[in-house]
């Protein structure tokens, strides 16, 4: 978690309460959540206070020393422990998924629409639903988002996401051998070119710089700043310094 840097100036490091990471799903980065002092194991199951509603989440670290403000305030309050209602939400939840998902894919393909759906996310109380796609165009899903809306009584959104964002959504491990970038830690994509590559002396053969989604390797941005610096200092060097290889001249 990034630091809020002046905007909490002042304000204390004191642990005041109990945090906990919470994983949901399958997700890769653990949520971290406040639980009003109270003790929690590792396994426990938990619902934690969410947008659009309350999610249900298992325990993957307690405790979690917290001592940033930056992290104090945006962490997650835990409204209870899961009990047997909580779990039987939970299967719902995921059947409503799958089939949202199925169901969704057939209504695309019958209506003849030019789109994918890579993800379905219900609510715990299944009163929303976001389906995730991609497109290479506009795509007009008004009967789509009618269909959906008959079937499952819930109040849908249909997003369109781009490859980069799909790649998040559905997770994997990159070509280093590492949970992927976007769907781990990185949550802005900065505009990748080539040259970026050829300026790491990297093979350009797509395979080798290309990512899960089919686009160039976001990591190519990470060093690039120093290999720009580098290549400036190269070609200074090769002119002699910075006024172009003019030397004083001695009396």
């Amino acid at each position: 978690m990034s630091c809020g840097g002046c905007r909490f100036g002042g304000q204390s490091t004191a642990v005041e309460d109990t945090f906990v990471g919470v994983r949901f799903a399958e997700e890769t980065n653990l949520t971290l959540c406040r639980t009003g002092g109270e003790l929690l194991a590792r396994g426990d199951a938990v619902i934690v206070s969410m947008k659009p509603g309350p999610a249900y989440g298992l325990v993957e670290k307690s405790p979690m020393p917290v001592f940033k403000p930056c992290q104090k305030s945006s962490a997650r309050s835990l409204i209870r422990r899961a009990d047997d209602a909580d779990r039987a939400a939970r299967e719902r939840q995921l059947t409503n998924q799958v089939r949202g998902r199925t169901f969704c894919r057939a209504r695309v393909e019958a209506l003849g629409l030019e789109m994918k759906v890579s993800r379905v996310d219900f609510s715990l109380d299944g009163r929303h639903a976001t389906f995730y796609f991609t497109a290479e165009r506009r795509v007009d899903f008004r009967q789509l988002l009618r269909d959906l809306k008959a079937r499952f009584k819930s109040q849908v959104r249909l997003v369109h996401v781009g490859p980069r964002d799909e790649a998040g959504l559905l997770g994997g491990i990159g070509i280093c051998g590492r949970t992927l970038c976007c769907s781990t830690w990185l949550d802005d994509f900065r505009p990748i070119s080539i040259q970026m590559a050829k300026r790491q002396g990297l093979s350009l053969n797509p395979s080798r710089i290309s990512g899960q989604c089919g686009r160039l390797l976001c990591c190519l941005a990470y060093e690039d700043d120093n290999y720009r610096r580098r290549g400036r200092r190269k070609k200074r060097s090769r002119s002699g310094g910075r006024d172009g290889g003019a030397l004083p001249v001695l009396s």
